[in-house]
């Protein structure tokens, strides 16, 4: 079992500058935990009102209680509890119960060496960031430029970790990449991480900064006693420079961070361990991650192929509808025909010329829809166009055969 040490006066008095969540990310350890661990040691809390005063500058006098007396004023918090991953239970919504004992065994098994050799895809890596360096020695300011005009890339995780702790960053790059390796996973050369096959996990890995107090350069003296100068001679225009007042300096500790909406979370380097003794923790943050990723892909999916869904059933609508239209014209051309035909008939029995009648009354057959005579000049009658539309198109294509 491995016990954190702490002095309650001291924790009691971090506790009145610093809320009690800020304390147990601070220290790395479970909040509610930490939280009931302050309870059990009669430590108390300062509450909401003592906070909102603080941060109003008011006076907080009689705001919270005096640190009560202990027989001893050093007291342990049990970390071993809190750093065990119930491996299950976090990923329950990975909703693959034989990919989760895969992870478990995998983790298990697995331990990291710093003296262990780089893989085949981490030494690719290291040789992409070396190959930049040299053709950007010192000279930022040129590659942010040409990136516009480029399709050349920088390497990952080069923006926000200093040289010296470069060699770090590739050891814990190769135990993720083991890992992920042996769990099937697919690892790009530029270290894109990609899950199930299809979904890109988004991690970065940056180096934490320290805020210091700046030290005026050379330059910037000289520029200051220039200042100085035209203010005694009367430039009043002069303009003072301007000088940061603090810097912001790499302190050796990194954080590696999932920042791809919704899923937002990081594992950094703290008294608890650093991020090397932490491959498990980060293992399954790339799953919690990966399914963030995966659950947003597959709502999108839903509402892609919900909206094509859509678009078919109104476009069949449609086209039922237009069907139901030409129907309903048709039987109204067949309609009127019948009628035309009934008439013609009617005319037919009125003529002597025997030729001519039985011309007529082949044509009354041929507009007839009950009889739908083929006729030998004109063939069947197409019910889908009135008939004086009809003829105009018969009398067009032969005008057109004619031409």
């Amino acid at each position: 079992m491995k016990m954190k040490k702490f002095s309650r006066t001291e924790l009691y008095n971090e506790l009145l500058t610093s809320t009690l969540k800020d304390l147990s990310e601070k220290y790395h350890v479970n909040y509610n935990k930490f939280s009931a661990f302050c309870h059990q040691n009669n430590i108390p809390l300062p509450g909401t009102k003592y906070r909102m005063y603080l941060k109003m500058n008011k006076d907080t006098t009689g705001l919270v209680e005096p640190l009560p007396a202990a027989q001893s004023d050093i007291i342990y918090f049990d970390t071993e509890s809190n750093k065990k991953l119930d491996i299950e239970n976090e990923l329950k919504d990975l909703n693959d119960l034989q990919k989760t004992k895969q992870i478990e065994q995998v983790l298990s098994e697995f331990k990291y060496s710093s003296k262990r050799s780089l893989s085949s895809k981490v030494r690719t890596f290291k040789k992409s960031v070396k190959e930049w360096k040299e053709k950007y020695p010192n000279d930022e300011h040129k590659y942010e430029w040409y990136k516009w005009y480029s399709d050349e890339k920088k390497p990952k995780f080069m923006e926000n970790i200093s040289p010296k702790e470069l060699p770090r960053l590739y050891r814990i790059l190769n135990a993720i990449y083991l890992v992920l390796d042996q769990l099937g996973e697919e690892i790009t050369d530029d270290f894109t991480v990609i899950i199930g096959g299809k979904d890109e996990v988004y991690f970065d890995i940056v180096e934490l900064k320290n805020q210091v107090e700046h030290k005026i350069t050379k330059k910037e003296q000289k520029a200051l006693d220039e200042y100085e100068r035209n203010l005694k001679i009367g430039r009043s225009w002069a303009s003072k420079p301007r000088i940061r007042k603090y810097d912001h300096l790499y302190n050796g500790k990194l954080k590696l961070e999932f920042n791809d909406y919704p899923y937002h979370a990081y594992v950094k380097d703290a008294d608890n361990g650093r991020l090397e003794e932490k491959i498990p923790e980060i293992i399954i943050n790339f799953y919690k991650a990966y399914i963030s990723v995966r659950n947003k892909r597959l709502e999108q999916e839903y509402e892609k192929q919900k909206k094509k869904e859509e678009k078919e059933r109104k476009n069949q609508k449609a086209k039922h509808i237009n069907d139901e239209k030409a129907r309903v014209k048709k039987l109204v051309t067949e309609a009127h025909d019948y009628q035309t035909a009934m008439q013609i008939r009617k005319y037919a029995s009125t003529i002597s010329n025997k030729k001519y009648k039985d011309w007529v009354l082949q044509k009354a057959d041929w507009l007839d829809p009950s009889v739908a005579r083929n006729d030998e000049i004109l063939g069947l009658r197409d019910y889908s166009n009135d008939l004086e539309k009809y003829l105009d198109d018969l009398l067009k294509m032969e005008d057109d055969f004619d031409w």
